[in-house]
């Protein structure tokens, strides 16, 4: 499955792959998102595949829109596969510790 957002209820939740191929269309759809909103809801929970380049780009996100005033919020600790990312590449500080 390749890379779907879907915004249900105002959660962006993400489907499918996140590696390095799709890092640019996540940058640009989500500044323009935090162009618009001050606060977002992110849910990584049905990624299928993640890299270290996808965990560093959502710490980023994380690090650029709270330089901002801006919050976004990331929900997956229940994914596993996420998780084995986010723990070896010691970005797990950034996930919200549990579902909104």
């Amino acid at each position: 499955m390749s890379l779907e957002i879907r915004e249900n209820r105002g959660i962006f939740e993400i489907l499918g792959r996140v590696s390095t191929q799709q890092i640019g269309a996540l940058n640009s759809y989500f500044n323009a998102v935090l162009e618009q909103e001050d606060s977002i809801v992110v849910s990584l929970e049905k990624v299928t595949h993640f890299d270290s380049t996808a965990a560093r780009f959502f710490e980023k996100l994380y690090q650029n829109s709270a330089r901002q005033n801006k919050v976004v919020s990331l929900i997956g600790r229940q994914n596993s596969t996420l998780m084995e990312v986010f723990n070896s590449t010691k970005t797990n500080y950034i996930l919200s510790p549990d579902r909104i």
